[in-house]
């Protein structure tokens, strides 16, 4: 290898080098902040439905000391399922906004996974209600179907 080449060779390594601990640079410092203020979201939320059809009743929403987690209860009789305390992420509707509008938390048991986004929406009257959306995925031994279900829930 001539002189030439091994100075290309050598500049092309130290470029790429140099790009490669820029990237990581940018990556630590892009590092995404949850909006520190979550007060629209807390509380006690009910079904607005009240149906007993196989979905949730209520979900509490707390947020302690920056630990943000939702607690779901599923219909069940004659008390409502208890499904654990469970911490999610919350959004804002904008980067440079610091109100939570939404979560999103993802959880485990036995037999399935499941997934659930919530929002905060407005009624046409004004009410602002927090819609959440819940999927649920079987394991491959279980005979249900995946399913998807969205319901809406007012603080209670």
């Amino acid at each position: 290898m001539d002189r030439i080449t091994r100075n290309q060779t050598f500049g092309m390594f130290v470029a790429a080098t140099r790009i490669l601990v820029l990237l990581a640079v940018l990556g630590s410092l892009a590092e995404a902040w949850p909006p520190p203020n979550a007060s629209a979201l807390l509380g006690t939320w009910v079904n607005v439905k009240n149906t007993g059809s196989f979905g949730l009743a209520r979900i509490v929403i707390t947020d302690v000391s920056g630990d943000f987690e939702v607690h779901p209860y599923g219909f069940c009789s004659p008390t409502p399922c208890d499904w654990g305390m469970h911490p999610a992420f919350r959004f804002s509707n904008s980067v440079v906004v610091g109100t939570a509008v939404g979560f999103n938390a993802v959880f485990g048991y036995i037999l399935k996974s499941v997934y659930m986004q919530g929002h905060l929406i407005q009624t046409p009257t004004g009410q602002t209600l927090l819609e959440v959306t819940t999927q649920s995925r079987f394991v491959r031994l279980d005979s249900r179907y995946d399913y998807e279900k969205t319901e809406r829930f007012q603080l209670k």
